[in-house]
């Protein structure tokens, strides 16, 4: 509903106000306008641009007080009627320029509930509408709906990209608008009633005039020498002058209102303290203004309390609401506190660690590059020197030498963990394979100069707990986060069944868990956390095969994935049948505070929805060979709304079972957002397959885990190269990503390269059979973006990067 605002009776002012789409779109218009202005008169400050009202209604008063042009002509002129020109008249004369200015219309929201969408958004950015609904119901304000909570959101700058430039964008057109319904308001003419010459300048009252003559002259002016006496005329400094040419460039002539400054509140309590304060009234009615300070421990007086339990009429709240949702029984053993802040990485944390503990480089390495001064290596797995500066990005040397034990951290940079990972990447599926091989590219790429091994292998890491390698892997997810590799909105749950061919499975404390065809074997279980958005890995952990109760998926959620995802951030969790139980189901979405989806096991309760749905059902088709049934049901811990639906083949009648907390979702809509959750099917595959998940190193629970370890940064890296590099033959129309094995065969193995020593110091790895894709050429100036910005360096390489060079060996 759109309403217009009557400056004559507005008494006041808010920064507050939603716009229609009208006045989104004419907003929205002005810099493209502006800017086609000046292109189109090769003008600096251009004075008009197309489809602003205010210059036609300036003109035609300026025609006829000025001019001396009759009203009948100017009325003809600007296809307007004589009312309409005697009425800007009046505006002109009480109000100056700014009566010029065009109506907006405005939507009819409450401006207790837009503060209330604000102040969540300003203390939590990333919040979702319906929370902002629950608290707007649960304070008794009217007229709240999602449409409008996201209309608001919108109009404010939290838009669903979140960008920081669209906050302050809104924020200073909110403060213009402000200052122009104060300034309309003022009890005083501007411009006198005759309509003279002499009374159509008052530079001293309409100050909006002043600067419109300002841009008039100026862009009339063909020299820039010209614009400082320009400016002196007009009393303006050059400074002031570009803050105004830049408000105009944005905002156009919005952007040369005086701004009102507002005055000093005084102490003021901060937007999360404040809504903190909102939440726990809510859920506790009995909480007045002494006990909230007790309970908060906060150090300030009752009257401030005070002042937030009047502005949100907390006093009358006397029934506690679920704000956040609550659990008849605490369902994990301990659920650690959630935190403001998302931890840092160690690279982020650190980033002098390998300075400050005297690390250095593998002697027998820096020898082999002195030798590249005067002769070249043939090489022909060029991927792991392509694929080190990505990993060396992802914090591997500082996040072993602050969370790995003591006598595994060596005096050299480089180490076992980055010869696996890189090995990995390479293409070689086990150690094996590695040391037997006669190509050296992985040892070089790694720091060394020889393979090491197959002992040092598995001697090395011995020593690698499962505590240290927890806190690895967080620390590589969080890394990855801040390298936005991964974004954590959309999230999918999965196991995988990895059969253990140890002689021995008993003494390496394995256990057994039910194969693809069901049969008990032992076997390592890795538990997956896969990002849907971006199709990569956040996490991966060793799973006993036993292991399938709530207790494991407590455990799993809280060291793997709320230590490093931030509720705040989950939208939507998809999970299978693993998942059934409602304890599993009440804690995701409790914990989490995101919705899920998820498809069923049929156990006994599952069995016995499936029968009340199909005894109730109405079938609907859905595509070719099925058809669905669906019905509402109430979880009994939390008294929330969950949809259950039945999926059946309508010739063999085979049943599947689905859930979602989506209760306002259509069945069809959930079933084809449930396709959301098949990138952890596909991805499972090719870890197999390409990052050879299923051939750990060693057979023992902790060198398993170290493999998992191990595969996760190859993919962590491998994703962090792609998204730089972005070569259009690796993205399918339908926004899928090419899989490792693509790129092996374009660029990183089976490759005619030599590896030489570049004038710079870097190491130049040089391409010899030629680059009939352009993907070399590619990567080869990607690799330079990336040495001008100081990222293109190996650590365990002495700090130096390596360069690109394309050669066609056989062009004639």
């Amino acid at each position: 509903m759109a309403i217009f605002i009557n400056i004559d009776y507005y008494l006041g002012y808010t920064d507050n106000m939603v716009f229609t789409d009208a006045t989104w779109s004419y907003f929205a218009r002005i810099p493209y306008s502006i800017r086609s202005a000046i292109v189109g008169t090769n003008l600096s400050v251009p004075f008009k641009y197309d489809k602003e009202p205010f210059f036609k209604s300036y003109e035609a008063i300026y025609n006829i007080w000025v001019k001396r042009q009759s009203q009948r002509s100017i009325a003809e002129t600007y296809n307007i009627s004589r009312q309409t020109l005697a009425d800007q008249e009046t505006l002109f004369v009480e109000r100056g320029a700014l009566g010029l200015l065009p109506e907006l219309s405005f939507v009819d929201v409450n401006p207790q509930l837009e503060q209330l969408i604000l102040l969540i958004k300003s203390s939590r950015p990333h919040e979702r509408a319906n929370h902002a609904l629950r608290i707007a119901q649960a304070l008794q304000i009217p007229g709240a709906d999602l449409e409008k909570i996201r209309l608001t959101q919108r109009c404010h700058g939290y838009g669903q990209r979140m960008v920081q430039k669209d906050i302050e964008y809104f924020k200073e057109l909110q403060h213009i608008l402000d200052s122009v319904f104060i300034q309309k308001n003022k009890k005083k003419k501007m411009h006198a009633g005759k309509k003279s010459r002499e009374t159509f300048f008052n530079f001293n009252q309409d100050h909006l005039q002043q600067r419109v003559e300002l841009m008039k002259t100026l862009s009339e002016c063909e020299r820039s020498r010209q614009i400082r006496p320009i400016l002196n005329k007009f009393g303006i400094s050059p400074n002031r002058f570009y803050v105004l040419k830049n408000r105009y460039l944005i905002y156009g002539v919005w952007g040369l209102v005086d701004l009102v400054q507002k005055g000093r509140q005084g102490e003021k309590i901060s937007a999360e303290l404040e809504l903190q304060i909102i939440e726990e009234r809510l859920m506790n009615p009995s909480l007045s203004t002494a006990k909230m300070v007790k309970k908060l421990d906060l150090k300030c007086s009752r009257g401030n309390i005070q002042k937030i339990y009047k502005r949100w009429g907390l006093s009358r709240i006397k029934k506690p609401a679920a704000i956040r949702g609550s659990l008849s029984s605490p369902v994990p053993g301990k659920i650690t506190e959630k935190k403001s802040d998302s931890p840092l990485s160690a690279k982020s944390r650190f980033p002098g660690l390998i300075t400050e503990s005297r690390l250095r480089v593998n002697p027998s390495f820096s020898r082999f590059v002195k030798t590249l001064a005067y002769r070249k290596v043939m090489i022909s797995n060029p991927g792991a020197f392509i694929a080190a500066p990505f990993l060396d990005q992802l914090g591997v040397v500082e996040a072993l030498h602050t969370y790995a034990p003591e006598n595994f951290k060596p005096a050299d940079i480089t180490n076992n963990i980055i010869v696996n990972v890189l090995r990995i990447i390479a293409g070689f599926p086990s150690i094996h394979d590695y040391t037997m091989n006669s190509d050296r590219s992985v040892a070089i790429a790694s720091g060394l100069s020889l393979n090491p091994g197959k002992s040092r292998f598995y001697d090395s890491f011995d020593t690698l707990r499962f505590e240290h390698l927890q806190a690895l892997r967080n620390d590589a997810s969080c890394r990855a986060r801040e390298l936005d590799i991964i974004e954590g909105k959309h999230i999918a749950f999965d196991y995988h069944c990895d059969p253990c061919d140890s002689r021995f499975p008993k003494d390496k404390a394995l256990s057994k868990s039910p194969d693809k065809n069901g049969d008990m074997v032992y076997a390592h279980r890795p538990h997956i956390i896969w990002d849907s958005m971006t199709n990569t890995i956040i996490n991966i952990a060793y799973c006993e095969g036993r292991s399938r109760a709530p207790s494991a998926l407590y455990r799993f959620c809280e060291e793997n994935l709320f230590k490093i995802i931030d509720i705040d951030v989950l939208e939507e969790i998809y999970a299978d049948s693993e998942y059934t139980g409602e304890k599993q189901l009440v804690y995701l979405m409790m914990r989490s505070e995101s919705d899920i989806t998820m498809c069923l096991k049929q156990n006994p309760k599952i069995k016995k929805w499936k029968e009340e749905t199909i005894r109730h059902a109405e079938w609907q088709d859905y595509e070719k060979d099925y058809r669905i049934a669906y019905r509402d049901y109430t979880l009994s811990e939390t008294a929330k709304k969950f949809r259950f639906i039945v999926k059946q083949n309508k010739e063999s009648l085979e049943t599947r079972c689905f859930g979602s907390t989506h209760t306002d979702y259509s069945p069809i809509k959930i079933l084809n957002s449930y396709h959301i959750r098949w990138p952890v099917e596909t991805g499972i595959k090719e870890l197999i397959e390409n990052y050879f998940l299923n051939k750990p190193t060693g057979t023992s629970p902790e060198k398993v885990e170290t493999h998992y370890y191990c595969v996760m940064l190859a993919k962590l890296t491998i994703d962090y190269f792609r998204s730089i590099l972005c070569c259009p033959e690796w993205q399918m129309p339908e926004n899928w990503h090419c899989t490792l094995s693509t790129i092996r065969t374009s660029i990183f193995s089976s490759q005619n390269c030599e590896l030489a020593l570049h004038d710079s110091g870097d190491l130049q790895l040089t391409y010899l059979d030629g680059d009939q894709h352009g993907i070399k050429k590619a990567l080869q100036n990607r690799m330079e973006q990336r040495k001008k910005a100081g990222i293109n360096k190996v650590s365990w390489w002495g700090g130096i990067g390596v360069r690109i060079a394309i050669k066609d060996q056989y062009e004639i």
